[in-house]
């Protein structure tokens, strides 16, 4: 029987907003969950791709390809700058430092996305920045957002993508109209009136996360602060086969050096097959494809012996992550990767203030009135994202939250001998990428822990 590997993903970003009136607060909940694709969805794809087979026992068919205008293609190189930004960021930090993490940096950027939809001036100006859109406008991040919840899904039938956001409001404030239209129009969000002081509202959101993230994330908030007026939920819900298998008779126990020098054990899968592989000065690469092989892949990125992850963070700055992808080729490799299981909750405050958004945080400064109609002053108090994933011979799960807290405030190669090893017995970075938009899902890295 064929041996698969599945990625789930679901990221929740949840912001908490305070304002100067007797309204409860604002809080922002963005998860990614397992495939959003409306039937109108599916009849536009299906016009615009008329030789697709449906994958039926074992039938052929074809993927499907995003198509980006020439702005949003500029946009995802940047907002991929943003990613890789964002995840130096977050490694560095003391309570990060050697541990494995999981995260989805596109997650943050739909959150960061809805925030801005009720954000203006130098508020707005510092987050669409920080995304990468610094030439654009917050229009642009609403359209790019949009397709990627509209078209992802639809990519590769053999690979689960499903994408959810939802709003919950306190029933002692009204959305703004335009607020809300530009949330269902640009990131499909449902959304709920709520009393934020009943415990039975926090079974509420908890239950939503559980659902949209298939049980992986069943809890995301024990309670909110008084001063909460809003919740905003975006959900990302990735599984995936290799499509190259391992085998688990071949998983062995194996030692893994530790970024401390610590060895510990961990199960070792083994393949050796055709690979995408790549090796310069600092780390070496492979490419394991999903699904058809042809979208989405796994990119594992292993520093060179006496190299380390941040080392690979320096390349990117003299050549960057789509440079060094290019120049990978297809041989037979010898790899070994071990199985593992990471989970993360990550407070994302101090990286967006790093970055250089740093208004949202401020109640003297920042700008979100137009997300209620009576223009409440609101500023972010909390992000936060939660994230776990699983890698086996059979299946990798994988998912994560962010949500924003928003509160008032009171005031190529023949087969034959192989001539490349790619053994990830020491820490390494990893990265989730869709290949016709170039858009990067996830990444993350596993230190032995």
């Amino acid at each position: 029987m064929k041996q698969v590997v599945y990625w789930i993903g679901c990221f929740m970003v949840v912001c908490t907003l305070l304002g100067c009136t007797s309204d409860n607060g604002l809080l922002i909940e963005i998860e990614k969950q397992e495939g959003n694709n409306t039937n109108s969805v599916e009849q536009k794809k299906k016009k615009n791709n008329e030789d697709e087979t449906q994958p039926n026992n074992g039938e052929e068919y074809t993927t499907r390809t995003i198509n980006l205008t020439d702005t949003q293609k500029s946009a995802v190189s940047k907002n991929n700058n943003f990613t890789f930004n964002f995840f130096q960021k977050l490694i560095s930090q003391e309570n990060t430092k050697g541990k494995s993490l999981i995260t989805s940096p596109l997650s943050a950027t739909y959150a960061l996305g809805m925030i801005n939809g009720g954000a203006q001036g130098k508020t707005s100006e510092e987050i669409t920045t920080m995304l990468g859109f610094d030439n654009g406008s917050k229009d642009d991040i609403n359209k790019w957002c949009k397709t990627l919840i509209e078209e992802a899904p639809l990519v590769d039938k053999q690979v689960v993508l499903k994408l959810a956001d939802c709003i919950i409001s306190n029933q002692q404030i009204t959305l703004a109209s335009d607020f809300q239209n530009c949330m269902k129009d640009y990131y499909k969000a449902e959304t709920f009136s709520k009393d934020f002081t009943d415990p039975a509202t926090v079974d509420f959101v908890n239950d939503w996360c559980n659902q949209h993230t298939e049980g992986m994330i069943k809890k995301i908030v024990s309670g909110f602060n008084p001063n909460t007026k809003l919740m905003l939920m975006n959900a990302i819900y990735f599984k995936a086969a290799w499509a190259g298998k391992f085998d688990k008779n071949n998983t062995k126990d194996e030692f893994f050096t530790m970024a401390d020098g610590n060895e510990v054990k961990v199960k070792m899968m083994k393949r050796c097959n055709g690979t995408l592989y790549g090796k310069n000065d600092v780390f070496s690469t492979i490419g394991l494809p999903y699904g058809k092989g042809d979208k989405w892949c796994m990119y594992v990125l292993l520093p060179n012996e006496g190299q380390t992850i941040e080392n690979i963070f320096s390349h990117f700055v003299k050549e960057g992550w789509e440079s060094t992808r290019s120049k990978m080729e297809g041989k037979l490799v010898n790899v070994e990767l071990p199985k593992f299981k990471t989970e993360s909750e990550i407070d994302l405050n101090d990286i967006c203030v790093a970055l250089g958004a740093t208004s949202l945080f401020n109640p003297a400064t920042a700008d979100l009135t137009l997300m209620t109609q009576n223009k409440t002053q609101l500023w972010v108090d909390l992000i936060i994202q939660k994230a776990a994933i699983e890698v086996s011979e059979e299946g990798t799960e994988a998912s994560a939250v962010t949500y924003d807290m928003i509160t008032s405030f009171s005031g190529g190669q023949r087969e034959g001998k192989p001539i490349d090893q790619f053994i990830a017995n020491r820490p390494f970075l990893y990265i989730i990428q869709e290949a016709s938009s170039g858009a990067i899902f996830f990444i993350g890295t596993f230190q032995g822990n």
